[in-house]
């Protein structure tokens, strides 16, 4: 399990927070600085050994299928003009994994299993990373959480996600994990849903979900069996965990990176501000 190689991208949105931008721009191709979101994702992946990943996204959309693919076209043409050194820009493209689209309906089934059901064939018997495109977490050159998500989920029979620390200020906004700590490891104990009522009048901090996971393939059958939360009605990945979780050990891996909610105008804007600004 420290050795995962495939990948699986959430990024069928529609972005309804980000409008009215988001109505012609896709969400995950919302740039920071002159990347588009969803790149800061598959990179992520990359550093930490990914070779395969699947990106789920809107039937009909093309964006992020387009920002991929070689345009040749365009090559030739700054060819021509003897711009070659523009053109090298574009090499960085052809450094990622390799990428598999696949189509979600979003007038069919709703909710953070979704992507993982649908992406069933890409990840046969395999165990995979389960990523949001809404999260992004930048981490210092060298440093890379999903690395070490792998790693713990190899200690806890297959299982692990990432916990970040926040202040109880955000439990509105975002799960909170509960713990405990055993042979100097954090397993999950519970996954509680955004919840005003849970925060620390203290200011202390929790460990919130950023929606980052390592599973195994015996993941797929109990999502499978998991029906519509009955007041949501999503399918909901959390709650496939919270079966896992009665009888099997999941890892919580704390992050070190810095999270930004790329779902948001404000996090987005912070996000550019981090990567784009103060890296400078």
């Amino acid at each position: 399990m420290d050795n995962i190689r495939k990948a699986v991208i959430a990024a069928a949105g529609l972005g309804t927070r980000m409008f009215p931008i988001t109505k012609v721009i896709e969400k995950a191709m919302l740039p920071i600085g002159r990347r588009p979101t969803i790149d800061y994702i598959v990179r992520e992946c990359a550093a930490a050994g990914v070779r395969e990943i699947a990106i789920v996204v809107r039937r009909g959309s093309t964006q992020i299928q387009r920002y991929y693919e070689d345009d040749t076209e365009l090559r030739a043409l700054l060819g021509r003009r003897g711009w070659g050194e523009k053109a090298r820009a574009l090499d960085e493209l052809a450094s990622v994994p390799s990428i598999t689209f696949i189509e979600q309906d979003l007038e069919d089934r709703y909710g953070t299993a979704v992507p993982v059901m649908l992406a069933r064939d890409f990840i046969a018997d395999d165990a995979f990373f389960f990523v949001s495109s809404d999260d992004l977490l930048v981490e210092r050159h060298g440093q890379s959480t999903l690395t070490q998500l792998g790693r713990d989920a190899g200690g806890s029979g297959g299982y692990a996600l990432v916990g970040q620390p926040s202040p109880a200020s955000a439990l509105d906004r975002y799960g909170r994990l509960e713990t405990v700590e055993s042979d100097g490891r954090l397993h999950l104990t519970d996954l509680v849903e955004k919840d005003a009522g849970g925060t620390r009048p203290d200011g202390g901090k929790v460990l919130i979900n950023i929606s980052r996971y390592a599973f195994p393939a015996e993941f797929l059958p109990v999502l499978g069996a998991v029906g519509e939360h009955e007041e949501s009605g999503e399918y909901r990945l959390t709650d496939g965990l919270s079966e896992v979780v009665r009888s099997t050990a999941i890892a919580v891996t704390v992050s070190r990176g810095t999270y930004f909610d790329l779902g948001s105008e404000q996090g987005l804007a912070e996000a550019s501000q981090h990567v784009v600004v103060d890296k400078q």
